[in-house]
């Protein structure tokens, strides 16, 4: 009994030492991304399987990407996809840096409250379908609009602006929807990946078709209720043979908590069984082959593109593609927005006007944002 806790609790241990490693791994590109002064990745989206989602279908019906959105997306959902033929919803279990930061809010909560909150059967039911209606309402409106729709109020994208000057003026709701995720999740395993992750919700959709999944032997089955406890999506693995649910995340923690041996497992065709070891490590080595292997053919787009590259590349400046980093003058010979007009109307002098916006916008007496200065070029050039 005493080496098969030990087993389980190693296998814990190696499942949240992988989720710390890419949330800090995506936190600190996201750091860099802000206020790197040598080296510049791309910003979150270029970083995000779900932005691959949102624009398959601009990609397939006009044969070009939603801004801000690289072929890196494609790539992440393309390693998603694999890992969810094999493992199902591995990349929520054992990937997502969104879920690694509610878990450790969970963690929090369960040590100050001692226990987890249960939501009623009669709300969190039809609560689960929101995730569902997110998912189709952001994919649909990104088509129809050709933008990312989702931006302003992605938890993921605020996250990476904690500390940007946009914060308030353009995640604003995904600051309260990023609030509202942790603070519920100190009460309620993974708040956002049960109710409003649409990302979960695409996964779910295609969950059946994972070969790999959790089965109980009711024979040897003892009904102590440790897998119900541990599972974060409150499945009733208990109470069923096969986990069959589209909630089911592959955590694997109702595994690693089951006292009896070969009671809970995870079994794929021809009854071959895995480890949840396995199910962690494969997923996450499966992310970095397909990583390494885009990068090093130089499909995967690891540098934030220029101003300069991204209207070149297409066609057309957009107003959008305005960043913090981007100067005046940039913005001025790009848009063609005269120069004089927009150091009258921002009262900035020339000196600023070859600062990058952010810096400017910080000093005395300025009373802008980067968003205001997309605003003002949209409008310039909507009335010429």
């Amino acid at each position: 009994m005493k080496k098969i806790r030990q087993l389980q609790k190693g296998r814990r241990v190696v499942r949240i030492v992988v989720l710390l490693l890419v949330l800090a791994t995506s936190t600190t590109l996201g750091l860099l991304h802000q206020y790197g002064k040598g080296w510049t990745p791309a910003g979150v989206d270029a970083f995000c399987p779900f932005g691959g989602i949102e624009s398959a279908i601009t990609l397939i019906t006009t044969g070009a990407m939603l801004s801000k959105i690289a072929w890196s997306s494609f790539i992440l959902l393309f390693a998603t996809l694999i890992v969810a033929v094999l493992f199902r919803r591995s990349f929520c279990g054992s990937l997502c840096p969104l879920g690694t930061l509610q878990e450790l809010f969970g963690r929090a909560g369960k040590k100050i409250f001692k226990k987890r909150l249960e939501v009623p059967a009669v709300l969190d039911k039809p609560a689960r379908y929101i995730k569902y209606i997110v998912l189709v309402v952001f994919v649909v409106l990104s088509a129809i609009l050709g933008e990312l729709a989702i931006r302003p109020y992605d938890p993921w994208a605020t996250y990476h602006h904690l500390f940007s000057s946009d914060l308030f003026t353009e995640f604003s709701i995904g600051f309260a929807v990023l609030a509202v995720s942790l603070a519920g999740s100190f009460f309620v395993d993974r708040f956002f990946c049960k109710y409003l992750c649409p990302m979960g919700a695409f996964l779910g959709l295609i969950n059946r078709i994972g070969l790999f999944r959790i089965r109980r032997n009711d024979t040897t089955c003892i009904h102590c209720h440790a897998c119900n406890k541990a599972c974060p999506v409150n499945i009733k693995v208990e109470e069923t043979v096969t986990v069959d649910s589209s909630e089911c995340i592959a955590c694997s923690e109702c595994v690693n908590v089951c006292p009896v041996e070969n009671t809970l497992f995870i079994e794929g065709p021809k009854k071959s069984r895995v480890s949840p070891f396995t199910v962690t490590t494969a997923s996450f080595l499966i992310f970095a082959a397909v990583i390494g292997a885009a990068t090093i053919t130089g499909g995967f787009e690891w540098t934030l593109k220029t101003l300069e590259e991204t209207t070149g590349e297409q066609g057309a400046f957009n107003p959008d593609d305005i960043k913090g980093r981007d100067t005046f003058r940039q913005v001025s010979e790009l848009s063609g927005v005269d120069a004089g007009l927009i150091m009258e109307h921002f009262s900035i002098t020339e000196e600023q006007f070859d600062k990058p916006i952010r810096d400017a916008s910080h000093e005395d007496g300025s009373g802008f944002e980067t968003e205001d200065v997309r605003e003002f070029i949209r409008q310039q050039l909507k009335d010429r």
